[in-house]
């Protein structure tokens, strides 16, 4: 995933710890207890003892660089970033190897990749002279051992590139590569960008309003524009669907679930529910939020965060399971969190201590 996430999330838990100390300041002080009594234990079952599983441990430092998941590959092999901006392939093992596939030369750098058995892509984006971020789409032909070959250059025809931290910013679909980007015009105009896979010209289609990518062929409605609401569109044949909520009520979707975000003054509620309206249910309250951009992974799970206000690793992360509306412990104190389309990870530890901890969620399903 993407790096926007972690932004993303850092901010979500900056917030909750800030209404938490508020709400203590104007808390009255309780008389001191005869005793202290200790925290009660947390009896929430855990992901590993319902399904008898380990997450796979990957070390947060590869031949000396400090890396973050950008996407899992599979249970060995990983595109990252550094805090360069490079992209980086990285295999793990006795001794994590990791190869440089791209330098941007600048930040924010590698803004999406996207992965197939043959090949990976990604967009890089730049600022040029005048600090406007420009962009191109790269990519590259996998190897018999999977590894990068040759970097080449498909596009600098990409618009000002929308990275959503979704893990469909970028995607491979029906041979072409795919993504969005914002139109230089007074009217608010979503551009749904494509190139074949193996070049050519890159076909633009303006969607009114503001939207985000899907799992192909959707879009979904984004910012002010899912609230009270939201709207999907297929970008194969344009045909669309209505979600509706309430006027208070933040929508946002995938293709199969929407989120629903209620905010109030003691924290906010999120439900799930399907983008036609049925099966709406509660998987979070108070100051716990969403980990990942996109909504019920792999048609199932909800990874969610909350904020310990404690120093150091301090969010408790939780997996909502949809089909049995039951929440399950993964990590009591997780660090950085992220998500692609099928993976969940978290850090432990910092600077040369630090682990990744990657959970593939079909082993579950």
């Amino acid at each position: 995933m993407a790096l926007a996430q972690r932004f993303t999330s850092q901010r979500l838990a900056l917030a909750g710890a800030i209404a938490l100390a508020v709400a203590w300041l104007a808390w009255p002080v309780p008389e001191r207890a005869e005793t202290l009594t200790a925290p009660n234990a947390d009896t929430t079952p855990t992901v590993w003892s319902e399904w008898d599983t380990e997450p796979t441990d990957w070390p947060g430092t590869a031949e000396g660089i400090a890396w973050e998941p950008l996407s899992f590959i599979d249970a060995e092999k990983a595109l990252g970033a550094d805090e360069d901006g490079r992209l980086l392939y990285i295999e793990n093992g006795d001794e994590a190897a990791a190869v440089v596939v791209a330098e941007p030369g600048g930040v924010p750098g590698v803004a999406a990749v996207a992965h197939t058995d043959e090949r990976i892509a990604w967009i890089e984006s730049t600022p040029d002279e005048t600090g406007r971020v420009v962009s191109e789409v790269w990519t590259a032909p996998r190897g018999a051992d999977g590894r990068p070959g040759e970097a080449e250059l498909l596009t600098d025809d990409t618009g000002d590139v929308i990275s959503a931290g979704s893990a469909y910013d970028l995607q491979f679909a029906a041979e072409e590569l795919h993504w969005l980007a914002t139109a230089r015009s007074a009217e608010r105009i979503t551009e749904h960008r494509s190139i074949p896979v193996g070049g050519g010209e890159v076909d633009v289609v303006g969607h009114r309003g503001a939207w985000q990518a899907a799992a192909w062929p959707w879009l979904t409605s984004a910012g002010s524009d899912s609230l009270g609401g939201a709207q999907l569109v297929r970008t194969d044949n344009g045909s669309g669907l209505l979600v509706t909520a309430a006027e208070d009520e933040l929508t946002l979707c995938s293709a199969t679930w929407c989120r629903i975000i209620v905010t109030a003054a003691d924290g906010s509620r999120t439900d799930l529910v399907r983008p036609d309206g049925t099966d709406r249910v509660t998987v979070a309250e108070g100051f716990t939020s969403a980990v990942a951009t996109d909504v019920g992974l792999i048609d199932r799970f909800e990874p969610l965060g909350e904020s310990t206000a404690v120093a150091g690793d301090a969010q408790r992360l939780t997996l909502f399971d949809l089909q049995a509306s039951q929440t399950y412990l993964v990590a009591s104190s997780a660090g950085e969190t992220g998500a692609d389309s099928r993976r969940l990870w978290w850090s432990t530890g910092t600077d040369e201590l630090r682990e990744w901890h990657v959970l593939d969620l079909t082993d579950l399903a």
